[in-house]
């Protein structure tokens, strides 16, 4: 940010721009106003195709509503992609950095035109084909079918005919206008005209409780900015939208289930128009000169927030801002004010910490008073969230399951009551499910089912993270993010070649034990006389080697070897691979035994410089081999 001193003076040639305009560049002036009106256009085609999608999966039409809504998705990328542009250094004047974008933007002004005409040309396209009767009404060319159908109706309707854009009745703003649909493909139809008039306003529509009537706000000829067509009987829809200057508003009231009564009125009425700031729902500014945008926002929580300017629509350009706060219209208690988000950066950012209850006032400019504003404004909370433990712990019966759970707390900001269900947990080892449960408004817990398929201490994670959708917190314009933390494991006891153990275990009981090979072969594991001593009497013993630890995956099994009642197994095992041996008895009885292994291949053993060195089986060394510096064998060592 820029020292105070320089800043009050901007404060100041931003009020001789708002008090005393004088001479200012006009929209005509401006090289990017017609781009700037462009990206308006293509936002309005974003709400339209997202209408168009809700419409076909209402239709049950889901084939066309992935359609659509691919082809808005390549509507934005589109956009986003002819509008970005290879900032100048951050090091470079601001002037420098916002004449590098102007310079290259119009370079893109012929492909957004070929942009918005192909998405035009769809748009007719698709009123045509899902919604004939609304495209009829919204070229004007219904009247004559309806004033047929009006004449042989006795109901009385005192805005017929207002059944296209040309007789669309103009209401007032805080009016009540009641009146009926009275078959069913009827369609009535208002206008609004803004005049001076910016901000948000909103339209409510009152529909009676034994129908389902829809509504949509239109600017001419075919931009969709807000629709509700909600799907349950006598449900009112409510459409918040954005009202610029010298513009016509469209509103139509229909409906998609082709209800209608000839007796039960509906109730349509617009709000003030209001500049209000509203958390987590941006504002798309695209102004002239001279017109500096003030938005009253009230912050619902004490708390830290973040109010910053982005791109205009989400796809938009660079654009240089200028962003302060105030607790008062005439800007004597101003609370703070940037230029700058990070060092640099053309667009603005302020984080502060706001009261609940208080209304404040946002004020956009230009950095450049000669230009008006084109871009997104924002206000969300600075939610934070944090795990209550940075490791898990692999449970006491070594078994892959954990029985710890995590606890997540997010502080200035509430979760919402179904929020559990859309969390997400990235990283959990295979075999894990997460179970999030909401305690509060601020705090989840998780607990892990199931039993991680691979749990010795090498598969130990400890990258964890935990995303609590944006949409899941109260006032957040991004998503949550807790962690990372840890889910560590413990090493299932090894069991090692020529080291036996004596196992002694009560009826049912049962043993598991990891053996990693330290060579590639066959290897043969069995039981034997417990402590090797005849005299400790005989086991019913069984033995099974499996690949993981859970048992799943059986390798070899056998109850009775050489010397029945003990066991023996032999197969091929990989070295440093984990392998489990597990030793029970064959009678669910007890177990009273020793559990050794041996290697019966032939083991060969190099040095550094790859020459054999010993040659082993079983552990016992049979042949040992000597070299002298240079390389010479000078000794050969057999042991009997």
């Amino acid at each position: 940010m820029r020292g105070k001193p320089v800043v009050f003076l901007l404060l100041l040639a931003v009020f001789a721009v708002a008090c005393f305009p004088g001479r200012t560049a006009t929209a005509g002036e401006d090289p990017l106003a017609a781009i700037y009106e462009m990206d308006q256009e293509l936002l309005k085609l974003s709400q339209t195709f997202a209408f168009f999608q809700e419409v076909a999966s209402r239709k049950n039409n889901v084939s066309l509503a992935k359609q659509i809504g691919e082809e808005a998705s390549a509507l934005l990328r589109q956009a986003k992609e002819l509008h970005h542009i290879e900032a100048a250094s951050s090091e470079a004047e601001r002037a420098v950095q916002q004449a590098a974008v102007e310079q290259q933007l119009l370079a893109q002004k012929a492909p957004l035109a070929d942009l918005l005409r192909t998405y035009n040309e769809k748009a007719d396209a698709y009123w045509e084909q899902l919604l004939p009767e609304l495209s009829a009404a919204r070229t004007g060319k219904s009247s004559a079918k309806q004033t047929s159908l009006r004449a042989t109706s006795a109901v009385l309707d005192p805005f017929e005919p207002n059944d296209d854009i040309d007789t669309a009745y103009p209401i007032t703003r805080g009016n009540l206008y009641n009146s009926k649909l009275t078959w069913k493909e009827d369609i009535d139809g208002y206008r609004y005209d803004s005049g001076a008039q910016a901000g948000q306003a909103t339209v409510t529509l009152y529909v009676p409780d034994d129908v389902n009537y829809d509504l949509i706000v239109v600017e001419a000829p075919n931009k969709v900015l807000g629709t509700s067509m909600k799907s349950t009987l006598g449900q009112d829809e409510i459409i918040t939208f954005q009202v610029q200057p010298n513009k016509t508003y469209y509103f139509s009231v229909f409906s998609m289930d082709r209800h209608y009564s000839e007796t039960s009125e509906y109730t349509l009425a617009l709000s003030e128009v209001t500049a209000v700031l509203g958390l987590n729902q941006p504002v798309d500014i695209s102004l002239p000169a001279g017109e500096i945008p003030t938005y009253r926002f009230t912050a619902p929580i004490t708390g830290q927030y973040r109010i910053y300017t982005s791109p205009y629509g989400g796809f938009g350009p660079l654009f240089d801002t200028y962003l302060f706060l105030s607790r008062d219209e005439q800007l004597k208690q101003i609370v703070t004010f940037n230029d700058e988000a990070t060092p640099g950066s053309l667009f603005s950012a302020i984080d502060v910490s706001l009261e609940a209850g208080v209304t404040y006032y946002a004020y956009v400019a230009s950095y450049d008073k000669t230009k008006g504003v084109h871009a997104r404004l924002t206000a969300a909370l600075d939610t934070q969230a944090a795990v209550a433990s940075p490791v898990l712990h692999e449970s006491a019966a070594n078994d892959g399951s954990v029985t710890e759970q995590q606890a997540i707390t997010i502080t200035n900001g509430m979760l919402a009551a179904d929020a559990a269900s859309a969390v997400s947990v990235s990283n959990v080892p295979p075999g894990l499910t997460p179970l999030v449960t909401r305690e509060s408004d601020s705090r989840l817990t998780i607990q892990f089912a199931g039993k991680a398929l691979a749990h010795e201490q090498k598969h130990s994670a400890d990258n964890l993270f935990v995303t609590i959708p944006k949409a899941k917190v109260a006032g957040m314009d991004a998503d949550v993010i807790a962690g990372p933390f840890a889910i560590e494991f413990a090493d299932t006891e090894s069991f090692f070649i020529n080291a036996p153990q004596d196992v002694h275990l009560g009826p049912g009981g049962k043993k598991i034990v990891k053996f990693t090979p330290p060579s590639s072969g066959s290897f043969e594991i069995f039981t034997s006389f417990y402590g090797g001593n005849p005299a400790e009497g005989a086991s019913n013993t069984q033995l099974a080697v499996y690949e993981d630890y859970a048992g799943t995956r059986l390798l070899a099994a056998n109850d009775d070897g050489d010397q029945p009642p003990f066991s023996k197994v032999s197969l091929s095992m990989q070295k440093g691979e984990d392998y489990y041996l597990v030793l029970s008895a064959a009678d669910n009885g007890a177990v009273h035994a020793r559990l050794a292994a041996r290697y019966l291949g032939v083991e060969y053993v190099y040095n550094a410089k790859g020459q054999l060195v010993q040659i082993k089986q079983n552990g016992k060394i049979l042949a040992e081999f000597t070299y002298d510096g240079n390389g010479n064998l000078t000794r050969k060592l057999i042991h009997p």
